[in-house]
């Protein structure tokens, strides 16, 4: 399969792939869990768009986009604000993605990474039909 990326203008992305290692996986007696093919398999699949600065997000329990504030950790920019309501935190990769006819992208957080207070959600991008305009 094919994957074009169309990344903004004077941003550099930082993409990775998928690592294995998982803090809660290497506290297990003998690090156990990584015997565990399927979820070290699935630690590895795809991958990581970094941000670009970090942030802390706070969730005052409303229902409105404007219930959800993102508050820079630093210089530099914050790619994420509350955008549909009810606690959502819509990260943007600054990156425009399409496939070839036939293929979606699955959008996620890293597998099997928890953080507290948050919960990724996973979509379905249907990346096929997205126009990109030569530069």
């Amino acid at each position: 399969m094919k994957l074009d990326c169309l990344v903004v203008p004077g941003v550099e992305l930082d993409i990775r792939p998928g690592i294995a290692r998982r803090d809660w996986m290497d506290a297990t007696i003998n690090r156990f869990a990584y015997r565990c093919l399927p979820l070290s398999i699935a630690n590895t699949h795809g991958w990581v768009i970094c941000c670009r600065g970090g942030f802390e997000v706070e969730w005052n329990g409303g229902a409105t986009d404007k219930d959800v504030e993102v508050v820079p950790l630093g210089e530099d920019p914050v790619d994420a604000e509350g955008h549909f309501g009810s606690g959502i935190l819509t990260i943007y990769p600054q990156a425009m993605f399409r496939t070839e006819p036939g293929y979606n992208l699955w959008v996620t957080g890293p597998p099997n990474v928890f953080k507290d207070g948050i919960q990724a959600l996973s979509a379905v991008v249907e990346a096929d039909w997205i126009p990109i305009i030569s530069q």
